[in-house]
């Protein structure tokens, strides 16, 4: 700690920031307790429909996400029920041949890291982006060896990294079992130059 740091500067510079949280939050709470009396009166009074208003929400929570995103504001963590280490969805691919044709693209896909990754201190976010994981200047992940494209934290590796299945993934593989890679992958901007994955390349229901 630089010697014009006091650890009561530190103390109160805490404070400062845990009261400013706690009235945000204040703040928060009371605009969206108005805005849920006004949505359940507006339904009572037949003037929503439920069904509509919540497609709306979530149409809205996924606009303004990517906003987020793309701002780089929030912050991101993933949570899973069990530890990394007793994870058991791993898929079954011969990435030893794979990674000449794909150069290990999946390395290159942003993912949040969980609560264990962070408290473990071994796979690097992105302090600019928390906690995402981190990717150096060439869009992929600083754990890969850039010579043997090789994981520098293969025991570590968060649960994502363990379970991503490529096989069904176009934003990789045209053709898996035929070993025919997407030519998007050679592109510096690769995943961001495609359009918004669908639903089975991300797993999502």
């Amino acid at each position: 700690m630089p010697d014009h740091v006091i650890p009561n500067d530190v103390v109160r510079g805490l404070l400062y920031a845990h009261n400013r949280a706690n009235a945000n939050t204040e703040e928060v709470h009371a605009a969206n307790s108005t805005v849920s009396a006004l949505v359940d009166l507006l339904v009572e009074q037949g003037v929503l429909d439920p069904e509509a208003l919540e497609s709306r929400r979530r149409s809205a929570s996924d606009r303004l996400q990517r906003a987020y995103h793309e701002r780089g504001m929030g912050v991101a963590v993933q949570e899973f029920e069990g530890s990394k280490y007793q994870f058991q969805g791993s898929p079954e691919i011969d990435c030893d041949n794979r990674i000449p044709l794909c150069g290990a693209a999946c390395c290159r896909l942003p993912f949040a890291l969980s609560r264990e990754d962070i408290r473990e201190g071994v796979v690097s976010w992105d302090l600019g982006r928390p906690y995402m994981i981190a990717h150096g200047p060439d869009h992929t992940c600083v754990h890969l060896d850039r010579e043997t494209r090789k994981c520098g934290v293969y025991a570590q590796r968060p649960i994502p990294c363990r379970g991503y299945d490529c096989r069904k993934d176009s934003r990789i593989w045209l053709d898996f079992d035929n070993r025919v890679v997407n030519p998007a992958i050679n592109d510096p901007d690769w995943p961001q130059c495609l359009t918004t994955p669908t639903a089975e390349e991300t797993g999502s229901d």
